[in-house]
């Protein structure tokens, strides 16, 4: 997690708030939810990112990085969503090798069997849910 120029990095059961070093910034890179890094702890044990491991995939938005699976949760009722949302998504997620699962929400207001029949012939994962 980062928020504010720490990040909190989890080493096992532990979660450690870090800094990045100052290198980072004149690189132009910064550590994103999701890399794996290599930390040193001072004696308060609160850390420091020394070195950002090799990312598979990253993405500017939301920043995160190494990414497996991205599912994108759409409705066919209040609000609709554009297809196109799903389909400009898939295409940035394919290029990075990350799976998509597209989730059709609100099934009690609208099964949504356009948007069901569309992707997965399209060959990408489709569940459907409800909160009811």
């Amino acid at each position: 997690r980062a928020l504010s120029g720490f990040y909190y990095v989890k080493s096992g059961q532990k979660l450690i708030e870090c800094r990045a070093r100052g290198r980072f910034r004149l690189d132009g890179t910064s550590p994103l939810v999701g890399d794996r890094v290599e930390c040193t702890l001072d004696d308060q044990g609160r850390g420091r990112i020394d070195k950002v491991e090799e990312r598979k995939n990253f993405f500017i938005r939301p920043a995160v990085a190494n990414i497996d699976v991205m599912v994108f949760v759409a409705a066919n009722a209040n609000p609709i969503t554009d297809p196109f949302l799903i389909d400009r998504v898939s295409v940035i997620a394919a290029a990075a090798d990350c799976e998509t699962v597209v989730c059709v929400n609100k099934c009690d207001l609208d099964h949504g069997d356009a948007l069901f029949e569309i992707y997965k012939k399209a060959g990408l994962t489709v569940i459907r849910t409800s909160a009811a």
